[in-house]
């Protein structure tokens, strides 16, 4: 293979791109765009090397409808994902793809290929935006997770909306009822059980589940995950 291959994935909150050189050399980027999609690709091309009109880039774009703003060949979602398991040579009963403002449960077939989409709901509540929010309102980073959270117990917040959630947690914290620790916990208990919501909607308690976007980087709640579903084997793909 002699071509530079490029994916690009618009996601709701980060464009990624991944570069394959003609040595299978692997490059990534991971940006922000804050609804700056153009500044983010721009970015992401200048921190890879990529050259605009390059007759020896072969590129490819999938991702949320902001990639039809993206004069490239197009995949939906569930076709890229396919494409990455089978590369990937992973036979998963279900894939969960927990991003910044998305939650979505493909269930798959034995051939590997996607026969039901089980989409959540608009509240941001337990995304991992709202997640990364609140962090940040307690100056906390996803890195901070494990040194927080131990020792930490889970309180019951109020999920139903995402307002309500916020204020439940700003009230504990406020009033001394719990630890930064705590909030983070129980935050990620939350965003556990509604993919739990979402395994029971598609039928899946048992067998191998991929889980794949930026939430799965909380290890505490890929945790409460495993916690409930001792007879689900969860992979979190290096990738």
């Amino acid at each position: 293979m002699n071509a530079t291959l490029v994916g690009i994935d618009v996601g709701s909150t980060n464009v990624k791109a991944c570069v394959l050189g003609p040595g299978q050399e692997r490059r990534v980027r991971i940006v922000a765009h804050e609804g700056d999609l153009r500044g983010a690709l721009e970015r992401a091309c200048r921190e890879l090397q990529l050259c605009p009109g390059d007759s020896n880039v072969s590129a490819v774009v999938t991702g949320t409808e902001g990639r039809r703003r993206v004069r490239l060949p197009k995949v939906i979602a569930p076709v890229a994902i396919e494409a990455g398991l089978d590369a990937l040579r992973l036979r998963p009963r279900a894939v969960v793809s927990a991003g910044g403002e998305d939650l979505v449960v493909y269930a798959l077939d034995e051939q590997g290929r996607i026969v039901s989409t089980h989409a959540g709901n608009k509240c941001a509540s337990g995304t991992g935006e709202f997640f990364r929010q609140q962090l940040g309102r307690m100056d906390l980073s996803i890195d901070d997770l494990e040194r927080v959270c131990h020792g930490a117990r889970t309180y019951r917040l109020s999920s139903r909306c995402s307002v309500f959630m916020k204020s439940d947690c700003t009230h504990r914290l406020n009033k001394g009822e719990a630890t930064k620790g705590d909030i983070a916990l129980s935050l990620s208990r939350v965003m556990a059980d509604k993919i739990t919501e979402f395994l029971i909607k598609a039928k899946v308690r048992q067998g191998q589940v991929a889980l794949v976007g930026g939430v799965t980087q909380n290890r505490r709640l890929v945790g409460f995950l495993e916690h409930s579903w001792p007879d689900i084997d969860f992979v979190v793909p290096e990738q």
